[in-house]
């Protein structure tokens, strides 16, 4: 009985290539989108509201920091410049909202005065940004 001698197998490898292609596709593309948002220019930690919908900050924003500093379009301002900016800002925004995001721990007499400042400076229409609370 004759039996058949095995042929020898040819080996079977991968080509890694395309995968550390796309991995660097993938790593450039992070550093990318990581790159296009740009950080606030005081550090704040907003209040929480019971509010299901997310709002986006867009470049439009007013920041307060917990020590009652002010920041608009990524400038510390102080409250007289802040009234010239926007009344700039609102002649050119039509019916577009002025974001506040202060911070959780800032006075509120602080957000008071910034929010009576935007009006005086004509601006008509004005969201509070505010982060979600947690169930319970």
């Amino acid at each position: 009985m004759k039996l058949a001698t095995p042929k020898p197998r040819s080996s079977v490898s991968i080509d890694m290539v395309p995968m550390i292609n796309f991995a660097f596709l993938l790593l450039i593309f992070v550093i990318l989108v990581g790159a296009i948002a740009a950080p606030d220019a005081l550090p704040v930690n907003p209040p929480r509201s019971n509010a299901s919908a997310q709002q986006q900050p867009d470049p439009d924003t007013v920041v307060i920091d917990a020590s009652g500093r002010v920041a608009f379009e990524g400038q510390i301002v102080e409250p007289d410049e802040l009234l010239l900016k926007a009344q700039s800002w609102q002649a050119g925004a039509g019916d577009q909202a002025l974001i506040v995001k202060a911070d959780a721990e800032a006075q509120a007499e602080r957000v008071v005065v910034i929010l009576e400042v935007l009006r005086a400076a004509g601006v008509i229409r004005v969201q509070l940004l505010t982060t979600q609370r947690g169930g319970g």
